[in-house]
């Protein structure tokens, strides 16, 4: 399957889900992001400064698409759709797993894999829409029960508290995201 056929299929899957999958697929559509495959350091999906959508071909397949692959393609959609600060805070994050986590029960729903079953992804996934700094604090925990290795204790809470950031550690959380 070619990059066009592997993405056209991927946003018609989308299409079969609910509301959160067709929403990014509606933005696949609309933002035409390349998605493809890069070797990555330490996550299975991520997102670029250029708008594109890079997976990790140890975690993907082309020749698959399935529910934990279209889930990830939801998450950095999501990122696609935040401002740069947002995309760097737990509270981007947030967002973006909760995406996950809905756009697999939709999958689920729609019969084209499993959702995920994940004590902490539930957790995440039930905050309010707004939650309050102990929330998002409660988040970056689960978040690193689930993956020890993740950097989210790099990210400030908000996108509003960037200034209280100090700049020496922007250069690894840079390149963990895969960023010049």
């Amino acid at each position: 399957m070619n990059p066009t056929e592997w993405q056209e299929t991927i946003v018609a899957r989308l299409m079969d889900g609910g509301p959160t999958c067709q929403h990014a697929a509606r933005v696949i559509l609309d933002r035409k992001p390349r998605i493809g495959f890069a070797r990555q350091s330490r996550s299975g999906a991520r997102w670029t400064l250029k708008g594109d959508i890079q997976m990790a071909p140890n975690a993907y397949s082309c020749g698959e698409v399935s529910a934990r692959l279209l889930g990830a393609i939801v998450h950095e959609t999501t990122h696609l759709e935040q401002g740069l600060l947002l995309r760097l805070s737990v509270e981007g994050e947030v967002q973006g797993w909760t995406a996950e986590f809905k756009a697999r029960e939709e999958l689920e729903g729609a019969g084209l894999g499993p959702g995920i079953a994940d004590r902490h992804w539930q957790n995440i996934a039930s905050l309010p829409a707004s939650p309050t700094d102990r929330q998002l604090r409660y988040a970056r925990s689960e978040m690193l029960a689930c993956a020890p290795r993740y950097l989210i204790w790099l990210l400030p809470l908000r996108p509003g508290r960037w200034p209280l950031v100090p700049f020496i550690p922007l250069g690894p959380l840079l390149a963990y995201y895969g960023m010049p």
